[in-house]
């Protein structure tokens, strides 16, 4: 179980470091860790100078293993990218994150993961935004509104399932040259294209199944109106894996019951069937451990999940 560190707005490693000093360090004094799983919320930045220089890659993994930290999972953030439709910087931006954390990896681990959400739709803002009051044009204006608004999605939908079969690609490129795997969680988010679990599946019907999966959290799926029972069979009927839980929202006890459902259905067979699990903040470790135990999966955060990263 990894806890997440949002760290969007630093600039570089020393910066870095003194937030993990101040917000970090004195909570993994507190849980009496010996060593604690952080997932590091980066932006486009750091992620791009920590991905184009090895020395500082193989600097921040000794500065962290120092502070006994360790990273297993990466995050790009809800609001990392600016909503100006630049897909190719998200792209970017993710395969950054991917080259950072395979260095980043402890030893005993050869796999990890990046949880994303997409840049904010240009046709979602669009559609948002009002219409222009005009009487004399009438039904057509109305209607040529809307056949804008189809060609935008469209377009928008072409970009995006083309970026993640590069993004496919790419992670595979990584693979070959580090063999060290990196898998991508594509999670819903608002003015996203992708609001559930039938987007998700639309999104990666060109992608490798292998290299990117969803990233489902009680929160996203409230929004959608889905069950976890939902969003899992339609995943699992297009051959879609869960890479990654999101944890939190327990003090709503109806965010805190559909995600006792979530980690029930995910994680309640023989076997896990996600690679991370991540919760939003250090305070939310013990809500998590509570989660897991009121589902009959006491240690779970715990054990270590077949073929893939550790956890705290």
């Amino acid at each position: 179980m990894a806890t997440v560190v949002s760290v969007e707005n630093v600039k570089d490693v020393r910066a870095l470091l003194r937030t993990l000093d101040a917000r970090v360090v004195p909570q993994r004094q507190r849980l009496f860790a010996d060593v604690l799983s952080v997932s590091l919320r980066l932006g486009p930045i750091l992620a791009a100078t920590l991905a184009s220089s090895l020395g500082l890659r193989q600097r921040l993994r000794h500065e962290l293993a120092q502070r006994r930290l360790e990273v297993v999972t990466l995050d790009t953030g809800p609001d990392a990218i600016p909503p100006d439709g630049s897909w190719r910087t998200w792209w970017m931006h993710t395969l950054d994150l991917a080259r950072v954390l395979v260095d980043l990896l402890p030893d005993d681990s050869h796999h990890g993961s990046v949880s994303t959400t997409l840049p904010r739709s240009a046709a979602a803002a669009l559609a948002a935004a009002p219409a222009p009051v005009d009487p004399a044009a009438g039904e057509q204006a109305a209607a040529d509104r809307e056949q804008e608004l189809h060609e935008l999605r469209e377009r928008e939908w072409q970009a995006a399932t083309r970026l993640m079969a590069d993004l496919s690609g790419g992670l595979t490129e990584i693979a070959w040259h580090t063999g060290r795997l990196v898998r991508v969680a594509v999670e819903a988010a608002p003015q996203t294209l992708i609001t559930g679990s039938k987007d998700i599946v639309r999104l990666l019907e060109r992608a490798d199944p292998a290299r990117i999966g969803a990233c489902l959290s009680a929160a996203r799926l409230a929004e959608a109106a889905e069950s976890p029972a939902q969003a899992l069979t339609r995943l699992r009927r297009s051959r879609l894996s869960v890479v990654k839980l999101r944890l939190g929202g327990h003090a709503d006890p109806e965010l805190a019951a559909t995600g006792r459902t979530m980690l029930a259905a995910v994680l309640g067979g023989v076997h896990a069937e996600c690679d991370h699990l991540e919760v939003e903040g250090t305070e939310e470790l013990d809500a998590a451990r509570d989660e897991l135990g009121a589902v009959g999966l006491d240690g779970a955060a715990d054990r270590p999940m077949p073929g893939v990263g550790r956890a705290v």
